[in-house]
């Protein structure tokens, strides 16, 4: 009897397989991704890719209960093909950009993307403050089936009425908050130019309608309409600023177009650019709005009542260098932040959310009191949020002046 030899090369069948799996997978991706659109793949409205793939989003007018069989099962097969869920972008890339791997830490709250909060505020009890007129969503042009609501929540802290600091620590730094006020800050006014400087990294976080008690959830809470947005806000709180002999300077670019992603070296660019012209900046705000969303998809409102009016309550965010990014000067940010929370506090008790240290740098690093100021939520109107941060400004410029 003749045999014949079989050999069986096991680590070339191995790289195959795992070449025609991948390969399957691939074109599985791309298949679901132009007969499904966004939905899925990305997140709409804070999307950070799919406005650079034009394939991506071919199909939004399929069936809603069609795509939502597709959507489900592709997001099943997906995760069993990569191990995680490629239908949230931050999974894919918050290990290459901290600023979303922080936002992420928070598991019963869904965020937008490059939002600064922290998971303290999701069992947030109602606020106090007077709900407008609700706006129903057929004014809004919102489909029935998209509507979400919208709640007031009081995000300020102190709860009892006292004008504490409470400091939201997520670094292994240790703060003594009596310390800080009992210094002096370093800013002099003496110098020629502008002392201050309003950026916007992420400019296109706008705001919603007046009085909407809803939102549609697939809508982007985003507009490059500077009138609409947190670059409004900015116009606002510089002529606060300017009004009240502090000459500060306004810029209106858009860092986060045509890419959220890249947005904090755009606004670094711009930063640097403002101080080497003038010599004179000491302070830079750069001005942001939240975002909360609870996992029902309810979305946050984050709002007091003030002289009669509602007002979008801030937070302050002071970066750090605990990541090892250079930033040397973050504890005279952090000193700055104490010193303008305790003045705020101390005038308008419910206004001011925690203070945010963070182990990002967010830029901080270029001046000696430089920090992100979360005006509001996407659930606040533009109103509110202008009135929050004029009020804030206000308050900011006396101290400054001291």
């Amino acid at each position: 009897m003749k045999y014949r030899a079989v050999v069986i090369d096991g680590k070339r069948i191995w790289k195959n397989t795992l070449a025609y799996l991948f390969t399957s997978g691939i074109l599985f991706i791309l298949f679901i991704c132009l007969i499904s659109g966004n939905t899925f793949f990305f997140p709409s409205g804070e999307d950070m890719i799919s406005t650079s793939i034009p394939a991506i989003g071919v199909a939004n007018n399929l069936p809603e209960k069609r795509k939502e069989v597709i959507q489900n099962t592709s997001r099943q097969m997906l995760n069993l093909l990569f191990g995680f869920s490629p239908s949230d972008s931050r999974t894919i890339l918050d290990t290459e950009y901290p600023l979303l791997k922080a936002v992420t830490k928070a598991p019963l709250v869904s965020k937008a993307i490059g939002a600064e909060t922290k998971k303290s505020d999701q069992n947030l009890p109602a606020a106090t403050a007077p709900v407008l007129t609700a706006v129903p969503p057929e004014q809004q042009n919102i489909n029935p089936e998209n509507a979400r609501p919208i709640k007031a929540i009081n995000a300020c802290p102190n709860k009892d009425g006292s004008k504490k600091i409470v400091i939201s620590n997520e670094t292994d730094y240790s703060i003594d908050v009596d310390q800080m006020l009992s210094e002096s800050l370093n800013i002099d006014l003496s110098l020629p130019g502008p002392k201050i400087l309003v950026v916007h990294t992420h400019a296109t976080e706008a705001y919603a309608p007046d009085g909407a008690a809803e939102y549609d959830k697939t809508a982007s809470d985003r507009s490059e309409d500077i009138n609409k947005n947190v670059v409004k806000v900015g116009e606002e709180v510089t002529k606060i600023f300017n009004a009240m002999g502090i000459e500060t300077i306004h810029d209106t670019k858009l860092h986060d177009v045509p890419s959220f992603n890249g947005s904090y070296s755009n606004s670094l660019k711009t930063v640097e650019e403002k101080i080497k012209q003038y010599p004179s900046i000491q302070i830079v705000f750069d001005i942001h709005r939240d975002s909360v969303v609870y996992a029902d998809e309810t979305k946050a409102r984050a709002v007091t009542e003030i002289n009669g009016r509602p007002a979008a309550q801030l937070m302050f965010v002071v970066g750090t260098d605990a990541r090892g990014l250079y930033h040397p000067n973050w504890q005279e940010n952090m000193k700055f932040a104490v010193h303008m929370q305790n003045a705020i506090n101390q005038k308008y008790p419910s206004l001011m959310r925690y203070i945010n240290l963070r182990t990002e740098r967010f830029n901080g690093h270029t001046t000696g009191a430089s920090m992100i100021i979360e005006v509001g939520t996407s659930g606040n109107s533009l109103n509110e949020a202008i009135y929050g941060a004029t009020l804030a400004a206000q308050v900011i410029a006396e101290e400054i002046k001291k």
